[in-house]
């Protein structure tokens, strides 16, 4: 358990890794879902840290292709499915 004093005045992120990707079927899950929380340090004039809580867990996903894209999708399926 780190004392207030080892805590760093910049942004500290966490990377979680993503799932992989299979290849041919990446497009039928067009959005990953992502959760964050975020803690602040602020440091005070005696030189501790006043540490915030947690934040609420924020979720969110990456957005759904746009329609060219999908289209585009569309046209690579049916070429394919055309030659089988």
């Amino acid at each position: 358990q780190p004392s207030a004093q080892d805590v760093p005045t910049k942004l500290v992120a966490k990377a979680v890794p993503l799932p992989m990707t299979v290849r041919g079927h990446w497009f039928l899950s067009p959005r990953t879902e992502y959760s964050v929380a975020v803690q602040t340090a602020v440091k005070q004039s005696d030189g501790e840290y006043l540490v915030s809580g947690w934040s609420e867990t924020v979720e969110f996903c990456t957005g759904d292709y746009a329609k060219e894209h999908l289209a585009q999708l569309q046209e690579k399926a049916e070429l394919i499915a055309g030659r089988m």
